[in-house]
């Protein structure tokens, strides 16, 4: 049954990307082409959240809640449990706008590939829609029982989230930066 509903979110999710890129193609407006200022950006977003992804493993950490629960006053305890929680929702809130401004801009570098490949891109777009899937549950999970309660759905969001980004990273690599526009010093430093 899960699986059912699992699959029928994310066909739907695929269904409404397809439909906003035949709307996109069909735009008059042509789309901003990517700068070289732009692909070193995404090259510092995906080192900034592999990095995150490993720091945010403290947030949720059992071992932090169980010392304060051991050892400090209840209200402490329950200040450390929200500070956990805003922290958490708030590093599940940057890191899927992250994640949206990485995909929009894959969309727009899949013309400045050296070999474009339908499944690579349909692989890269079931994964960022897992993510948003997974963020969004995890989001209501950690609002609704706390960090320390959501230590497996984070866990499972942060490995979307890299899965995610390692496919991107393999995109950015068959990227020709010699077709990106303006800016192209900065690739060289």
């Amino acid at each position: 049954m899960t699986i059912l509903v699992a699959t029928s979110i994310l066909g739907t999710f695929i269904v409404v990307l397809a439909v906003r890129l035949i709307v996109q193609s069909g735009s008059k407006r042509p789309t901003p082409a990517v700068t070289a200022n732009e692909y070193a950006n995404a090259r510092q977003a995906l080192d900034a959240v592999f990095v995150e992804n490993a720091v945010i493993n403290r947030i949720f950490s059992v071992e932090d809640a169980k010392f304060i629960a051991r050892s400090a006053p209840l209200g402490i305890k329950s200040s450390f449990v929200s500070d956990r929680k805003k922290l958490a929702m708030k590093w599940l809130r940057k890191t899927r706008k992250e994640m949206a401004r990485l995909m929009d801009l894959h969309l727009r570098l899949a013309s400045y590939t050296y070999d474009p490949r339908p499944g690579y891109e349909i692989r890269l777009t079931a994964r960022y829609l897992m993510f948003v899937t997974v963020s969004e549950i995890v989001l209501v999970v950690v609002w609704l029982l706390g960090p320390f309660r959501a230590t497996r759905s984070v866990s499972y969001a942060i490995r979307t989230a890299a899965s995610f980004c390692s496919t991107f990273s393999m995109r950015l690599e068959q990227v020709n930066p010699t077709r990106l526009g303006g800016d192209r010093e900065s690739l060289v430093h």
